[in-house]
Formats: C-alpha cells, structure tokens, sequence
C-alpha cells in the first residue's frame, strides 16, 4: 500500500498479507597499465579504441582455488571461500569481467586437471588458455596453531608476468577480516578502485555462516546435493541477508528437479537481495530518498535522473521511504514477508525467528537514532508481531501501553487495543 509520504507496504492496514517478491596512482602491471589506458583514451576527445590494436576495457579476471599447504581438514573449505569472496570484492571494483566459479569447475572437470602444479607463473599460460583469461589470481593459506597465513598473487594469463602479490596474517577466527584486507592489498597493488560506498555486501557477515555455505558448496560441487541443502540451510539461518547459501539451495533443489521448492526459493532470494539493498542504503553514511537521488544522481552513484527511475522501476522496495524511519519500516515489511515465506514454504522457523530478531532490532536502532520522529510508532507497531508469535504476553502488554500512552492518536490504535487485550487475557489465565 503506498503512503503520501512515500513509503511503500505489500499489503494492507495493519499486518502485510505476504506474497511473492518480484523478483590513481600509477598501475603496477602491464595488465592494469592496459586498462588505465583504454581508460583515458576513451575519454579523451575524439578518442577511440581500435579493435585491432586495444584490449577489452576490462581483463577478464579468473580466482583460481586456494591452495591449502598444511593440509589442516577445518580449514578445508578456505580453499574456494577464499577464491569465492576474494572474486566478489574485486568484482565490487567494476574494473574486472569475472569468470565465474562454475566455469573453473566445467574446465578442471573436462581436463581431468587438479590445481596443483598449475597455480604459479610457468603454468598460467596453459590455464589462461583453457579459461580465456587474461588475469589469474591465486594462492595459498597455512595454518599453525593460532596462526594463519594467507598468499596471493595475481598474474597475466598471457606471459606469467606477476601484476600484483600480497600476503596477510592473523588468526583462524580473524578469516573474514584478513580476506577483507587482502583483497583491499590486491586492489591497491592493481590501482582498481574500491567497490562504490553504500553497496549490499554480497559476502558473508558470520564466519560460521561463511563455513557452513562453503562446505555446502563442495558438497554440491561433488552430486551431494541434499547433504548440501543441509549446510546452505544453515548458513541462511546463521545469517539471513547471506544471498549466497540461498542461491545454493535454488541450484540444489534444481539438480534434485524440485521446481516448485527452486521456485519458492527464488523468490525468497530476490526478497533478500530487496532486503539487502534496502538495509545498505539505510545504513549508508548519508541517507537518500528517491528525490534525493533524482536531484543530484551523481551524489548517490547513479549517472542520471533517468537510472535513478530506472532503478526504482526494478526495485520499487529498496528505494521506498522518503526517511530512514520510513524505509526502516518497509524493511520490516520485507523481513515479516521472508520469516514467513521460509515458515510456509520450507518450515525453516530457525530463519523466520532470525527474521524477527531483525524486525525488533532495526526498531530499537531506529528509535536509538530519531526517537523524535513521527514516523516512529509505525516501526514500534511491527514489534507487535514478533510478540504475538513468541506469544510473549508481558512484553506485548508493555508496548501497547507505551502506545496508548506516548502516541493516542495513531492510525492504527483500535488494532493496538486489541492486542493489549489479547494480552491482558492471556495473562490472566
């Protein structure tokens, strides 16, 4: 239901009736040298690019497995985490076309080829040929104790030239940190530019939940495709705005030919990319509104009013909300509809408990930042849901007193008065 003030619901007064989601300093390399100059020249007066004499604006970049050099079977699944979130942050760039991981393994498969003795500099013409790329990346991690130590190196497929190397160490519990500062090394090393602020993270926030989908992928990479359901299962729950281990239950349920499961998975993905991109431009330095946008595209990242309308046309719910506390409030929105779609179509209610813990939290984080904002008791009013499924009687009487006390002219009040009395009942049973 749209609102005056902007904001956009899926349903109707009250609770949403859930359906479907729609779905520089100098370059290191001769590599990134190409790359700055095709750059400049293209835009440069009159400049142009010759098709015969000029490579492709961007390298095709291929993230070959790590190698894992101690062998330590609990650090197994680093070897294509590591390559996997590595390909997602330099993708982030724009700089690279990625070969995608599925295509490394249709090749390695064909050529009845393993990694080792192919991953160094002598051996990455003959990988770069079979992939047809111009850019390889690969390395190794180690581990001792309480150490870990992770190696990569970027070469030109072509000549075995290394374009860039870095190494990062730290401790087994620190992966997703060291991942993070290797890949901003390598960028570096390589002059791409750092992925555009504000953009969803496409990688995971819980290293338990990053263990999880990896193992899960191995898993799916060798036909074990329900012991792989297992592991994607449980890295959503671990961490539910994680896209990947839900792309991973989709790709499963597809080899296992259970369309309608794939189905309904699919559309509770594109309500977690919505979910995703809603919750990065709420949490971004600078908050904006579709106007916003419209008004100064080159502020927020777009090139012209007309993406901007563009954008909103294909993703309505991540531009909704003229406010943070507006566009927190569709987000809620979106969360209830993917606690419930999980519930009804897969009976996960570990995902859809995690989805309320992120109703209540986006609620105290918005009464935290704009307690004075009159949009605020819509974004209490959705706690009143997770109360009533926890059937957590006390805490849904507190706040429809705190409703009926702080805000007595809310729209929704005779709904508020209703669950206080339901509250009230069960209470004195």
């Amino acid at each position: 239901m749209p609102y005056p003030d902007g904001s956009v619901s899926r349903g109707g007064v009250g609770r949403p009736r859930f359906r479907a989601a729609r779905r520089r300093s100098p370059f290191r390399s001769a590599a990134a040298a190409f790359l700055s100059a095709a750059w400049i020249l293209c835009r440069m007066p009159g400049g142009s690019l010759s098709a015969q004499a000029a490579p492709p604006v961007k390298p095709r970049l291929s993230v070959l497995y790590f190698t894992n050099t101690r062998g330590t079977d609990d650090l197994a699944w680093l070897s294509k985490g590591l390559a996997d979130m590595l390909a997602g942050d330099l993708g982030a760039s724009g700089a690279f076309t990625l070969l995608e991981r599925e295509e490394l393994e249709r090749v390695l498969r064909e050529q009845e080829l393993a990694l080792s003795g192919l991953v160094d500099p002598a051996g990455a013409p003959k990988v770069g040929r079979l992939l047809g790329a111009d850019l390889l990346l690969y390395g190794s991690f180690a581990s001792s104790g309480a150490a870990l130590r992770i190696d990569a190196r970027v070469v030109r497929a072509e000549t075995g030239e290394v374009s860039a190397s870095a190494a990062v160490e730290g401790s087994p519990g620190e992966i997703l940190a060291l991942e993070r500062e290797l890949s901003g090394r390598l960028s570096a090393a390589l002059g791409v530019p750092a992925a555009p602020p504000g953009r969803p993270s496409s990688g995971p926030s819980s290293l338990e939940a990053a263990r999880a989908y990896y193992r899960g992928i191995d898993l799916l990479d060798a036909g074990r495709y329900a012991e792989a359901l297992e592991f994607f299962g449980q890295a959503t729950r671990l961490d539910p705005l994680y896209l990947k281990p839900g792309k991973g239950i989709e790709d499963a349920y597809r080899y296992l030919k259970d369309f309608r499961k794939q189905r309904q998975r699919r559309e509770m993905n594109a309500l977690v990319e919505d979910i995703a991109a809603l919750s990065a431009r709420i949490s971004a330095p600078v908050f904006f509104s579709f106007g916003d946008a419209v008004m100064d595209p080159g502020r927020f990242g777009f090139r012209d009013a007309a993406e901007v309308s563009e954008a909103y046309r294909a993703h309505p719910y991540r531009m909704s909300g003229d406010t943070p506390v507006q566009a927190v409030w569709n987000l809620q929105n979106l969360l209830h509809e993917l606690g419930q779609a999980a519930s009804d179509n897969f009976g996960d209610e570990a995902l859809a408990d995690r989805c309320r813990d992120e109703v209540l939290r986006w609620s105290d984080a918005a009464e935290a930042a704009y307690p004075r904002d009159p949009f605020l008791p819509e974004v209490l009013y959705q706690k009143t849901f997770v109360f009533v499924d926890r059937e957590d009687w006390p805490a849904l009487r507190s706040l429809c007193e705190r409703l009926m006390a702080d805000y007595p002219d809310y729209r929704m009040m005779w709904a508020v008065e209703d669950f206080y009395e339901r509250a009230l009942e069960r209470l004195n049973k």
